[in-house]
């Protein structure tokens, strides 16, 4: 969620029922968000409860083999029928029926079937952040308040999901057709894809001095930004990590390695784009103040609904140089994808935060002081890995992220564990739910023959 909060503050090992306003307060934003949280929480615990992993009503999701206008097989394509499934409690909607290839959460139809094969065709779910500039339609009505003239107010979170397939041998469709439970642990087995990357990070702002000395705080080792903030440290591209002992990479295929970015601002900043001509960018505004502008020097990334969607990690781009009469920026380079602003997929540029380009994920084992990076105003950050001793390295997922606010106040950052020694803990998200739903075998010819159905279907007990 890359919105300006303040912080995010649920956590679900408290069991929090509700959040109770009381008079004559502040009132705060992660208050209203934590109640949000709270309801959400109990509401996918519930439905997850009474389900199961996954499953829907009646023919919901149902797969099926295509045809078009004239009762003709649609070749290397099938169809998803409408209606209502749940993903580990999410409720996933389908207003449909659609081809697979004309997804509207899924742009390009996520790679191409090939004749003479099977497919296992399952369904990926997790929440977007939508800003006020993302909601925008061709009917100018969204989350604006336009009587405001201009200002934001709050965002929202979408739930999408999109249908994908991957191959299979007649070994593995024998193991997922399995009877439950046993054929949804061979599925997630198959999948081998996880809610959450394995990667974990450690951040500490105050270091201690010697033990003879606890009350001594070194002003060098302490947060010293004079704003609050909420730090963001994204995985950009994803990979494995280089270990401490070889930073360099010298042992390791640097292709392979994840790199990350950070943000001061929890990455909310971002400048809507009227236009791309290669190098030179035209915005609709510079920012409503210098705190939230653009600098010569700067790292952005450029996006739009299709990069997002497909999780896109091309290079970071930096800033040449900034037209504010023309409100336009000049890149030192051009952007590789191809952005075509005349479709309607909310182009906008996000400003990073770090000196230079994405960084390499460099992991550690230990407290090896020489392995903590630091961000900025003695914000440091450090990567232990999984902390398992079963060989398996940690994986980092392109868009995994971890939020670190950063208090004045008391010149340190809020993190689990005692000062100087902070608790790893793995990403606060994107969360992924997975779900199978059928088996898909295409023949030479390129038509498709749904040879099983693996959705969990449940009563219905009211339709509306």
């Amino acid at each position: 969620m890359k919105g300006d909060f303040t912080r995010l503050t649920f956590d679900p090992t408290k069991h929090y029922s509700r959040v109770l306003e009381q008079q004559g307060r502040v009132q705060v934003d992660s208050d209203f968000n934590e109640m949000n949280e709270i309801h959400r929480y109990f509401s996918r615990m519930l439905a997850a409860d009474l389900i199961g992993p996954h499953g829907g009503p009646g023919n919901s999701f149902i797969i099926a083999a295509a045809k078009n206008e004239n009762n003709q097989d649609v070749l290397r394509d099938f169809e998803v029928a409408l209606g209502h499934y749940y993903v580990e409690g999410i409720l996933c909607e389908n207003n449909g029926p659609l081809l697979f290839t004309k997804q509207p959460a899924s742009p390009f139809g996520l790679g191409n079937l090939e004749n003479g094969k099977k497919y296992l065709a399952y369904l990926d779910v997790w929440e977007r952040h939508i800003t006020p500039y993302e909601d925008e339609d061709e009917e100018k009505i969204g989350i604006r308040e336009v009587a405001l003239r201009g200002p934001d107010t709050a965002t929202r979170a979408q739930v999408v999901w999109q249908v994908k397939c991957r191959l299979v041998e007649d070994t593995d469709i024998n193991k997922l057709t399995a009877p439950e439970p046993e054929g949804y642990t061979n599925f997630r087995k198959f999948l081998n894809e996880t809610a959450l990357g394995s990667g974990q990070l450690r951040a500490r702002a105050i270091k201690p001095q010697a033990d003879d000395e606890p009350c001594l705080i070194s002003p060098d080792s302490r947060y010293r930004g004079a704003e609050n903030q909420l730090y963001r440290v994204e995985i950009h591209k994803g990979g494995i990590a280089l270990p401490s002992d070889d930073p360099g990479g010298s042992k390791v295929d640097l292709t392979k390695v994840a790199t990350f970015k950070w943000s001061r601002e929890n990455g909310s900043v971002i400048f809507p784009i009227t236009d791309v001509s290669s190098k030179v960018i035209s915005l609709r505004d510079l920012g409503r103040e210098s705190r939230f502008g653009l600098r010569q020097d700067d790292w952005v990334e450029i996006l739009d609904d299709d990069y997002i969607l497909l999780n896109r990690a091309e290079p970071l781009l930096q800033i040449k140089d900034i037209d504010r009469d023309r409100m336009q920026v000049t890149l030192k380079t051009a952007p590789t994808y191809p952005f075509d602003t005349d479709l309607p997929k909310h182009h906008f540029l996000r400003r990073w935060d770090q000196p230079s380009e994405a960084i390499f994920v460099v992991e550690t084992k230990g407290d090896e002081d020489s392995s903590w990076l630091t961000l900025e105003d003695g914000v440091q950050i450090q990567f232990p890995g999984t902390g398992k001793n079963d060989g398996v390295a940690a994986s980092y997922r392109t868009g995994d992220y971890w939020l670190i606010p950063a208090r004045v106040a008391t010149g340190d950052v809020e993190w689990p564990g005692p000062p100087g020694n902070p608790r790893p803990r793995p990403p606060h998200g994107v969360e992924h739910g997975f779900a199978p739903l059928g088996i898909i075998s295409i023949d030479p010819g390129g038509k498709v023959t749904i040879s099983k159905d693996l959705r969990r279907k449940i009563k219905q007990l009211w339709q509306p």
